[in-house]
């Protein structure tokens, strides 16, 4: 049983959850993780397991919590994240189309000067975030609409038009 100090301090934790949609091969997942100020992007990068509070789980239960391995992850829709002015770089907008499974993605890519999304980036840096992307697919063909959608190239194929 948790003592009252334990519902507090995790009652306190649960203001801290973030919502985040993540799309696994088999299922798409609706759920709340804890970013703790971190881009999401960079989570995801370090690699591991990323622990998930499933929609509608009580966050002061164990039962209510996952370990997803990111290796799995094929795309996230992030919480909503706005990075300090001071670590802002210049980057390059490149329009793109990628192919993850059965969902087709069109968004912005944004690159550092002269960077290209090749086998480097690919091995270093596999999460790349897109934004005003469009996300749709056979069952969705309209698409939805996402202000950022971080795609896992490890599982993507890039299209050309």
């Amino acid at each position: 049983m948790r003592t009252p100090e334990a519902l507090v301090a995790a009652a306190a934790d649960a203001q801290d959850l973030q919502p985040i949609r993540l799309y696994l091969t088999e299922m798409v997942l609706a759920a709340s993780v804890r970013p703790g100020g971190d881009r999401m992007t960079d989570i995801l990068n370090r690699g591991g397991e990323l622990p998930v509070l499933l929609a509608g789980a009580d966050p002061t239960r164990d039962d209510g919590w996952m370990a997803i391995p990111i290796d799995e992850v094929q795309m996230v829709v992030p919480p909503p994240h706005v990075s300090p002015p001071d670590k802002r770089l210049a980057r390059e907008r490149h329009q793109v189309r990628i192919r993850v499974g059965e969902w087709e993605v069109m968004g912005t890519a944004h690159m550092r000067p002269g960077a290209e999304i090749d086998a480097i980036l690919l091995s270093t840096q596999p999460f790349l975030p897109l934004t005003d992307a469009t996300l749709a697919s056979p069952a969705a063909p309209f698409g939805d609409a996402h202000p950022v959608l971080i795609v896992n190239l490890r599982h993507a194929e890039f299209q050309r038009d």
